[in-house]
Formats: structure tokens, sequence, C-alpha cells
């Protein structure tokens, strides 16, 4: 009879840590190791695929700017990513992990189309300033119903374009 009891998963630490955090991460962002090793060589490391899977499989050591750069190339805060054991496939956490992965990356992207949005706003208002100048300026009224553009000089809309073969 077998009185041991089911051994918990015990979060790896140091090395170990970046490794685990570092498979879990890449695979859930959908990036292949070469990917992973590209990413870091834009970062100013030399580094490529079979260094990304040593890492992984714990054949290689990292340096700790290597680990910095791993967690930036991740876009993940370092701390968490040196310190803090991610789900991996076989947690139950994982699904919940995945989920809150999803929250953050569409909170990003909400982010950064409400900066488009504020932008394309400046840029509207500042228009209608300019407008609002020019008009000022030339002492004519804004037409409140909508802007007036004049059609360009002897294009089809002219009224005063001279027709072929008329004198004008």
């Amino acid at each position: 009879m077998d009185d041991a009891k089911p051994q918990r998963w015990a979060p790896p630490e140091g090395e170990a840590l970046v490794a685990h955090n570092l498979k879990v991460l890449r695979t859930t962002a959908r990036l292949s190791q070469e990917d992973m090793a590209e990413r870091m060589r834009r970062l100013g490391f030399k580094m490529h695929q079979t260094q990304i899977a040593k890492i992984e499989n714990g054949t290689r050591g990292i340096s700790f700017d290597e680990a910095l750069g791993l967690a930036k190339a991740l876009h993940v805060p370092a701390g968490h990513f040196m310190l803090e054991a991610v789900a991996g496939p076989d947690d139950p956490h994982w699904e919940l992990q995945e989920a809150g992965f999803d929250i953050q990356k569409a909170e990003q992207e909400h982010q950064v189309a409400q900066d488009l949005a504020d932008a394309a706003k400046a840029r509207l208002e500042a228009a209608e300033a300019r407008y609002d100048e020019i008009a000022e300026r030339l002492g004519v009224e804004p037409d409140p119903g909508g802007f007036t553009f004049y059609p360009a000089p002897n294009s089809p809309e002219d009224p005063l374009r001279s027709e072929p073969g008329t004198d004008g």
C-alpha cells in the first residue's frame, strides 16, 4: 500500500524559474524560439534559436542582463518574470491565466485606440480653429451648416470655366 501524498507542483527558482517562465510565456504569445531569438537580437543580445532552446531546457545558464532582456522581449515586468512562476499547461490555473493575458492584451489595444481617438479629436479641433481663424481674417461668416468648398479654377465644376470653342 502506498501512503505517499500526491506531490504538489513547486515553482522553480533562479534560472529554472526564468527558463520555465520563458517557455510558458513564449508559447502563450505564440512565438517560436527563433522569434524569441530575433527579439533578443533586436535588443542587442547575440542570441540564436538554439540558445533559447537550451535556456528553456536548463542546459544553458543566463546572465542577469539576459533575464532582463527576455522579460523586455516578452513585454512582461522583469520582477514578475524573475520572481513568480506563471502557470504552465498542466497547472489548473492555466486557463484562468490565459484569460487574464487576454484581458491585458485587450486593455492595451483599448488604450491604443483611445490614444488614437484623442489624437484625432485634437487634430479636428485644431483644423476647426484654423478654419475659423481664416474665415475671421477674410471677414466671412463660417457656414454653420457645413463647409463651403469652391471648385478649382477651370475644373468642370467651375461656373466661370470657358467651354471649348467659345471665347472666354
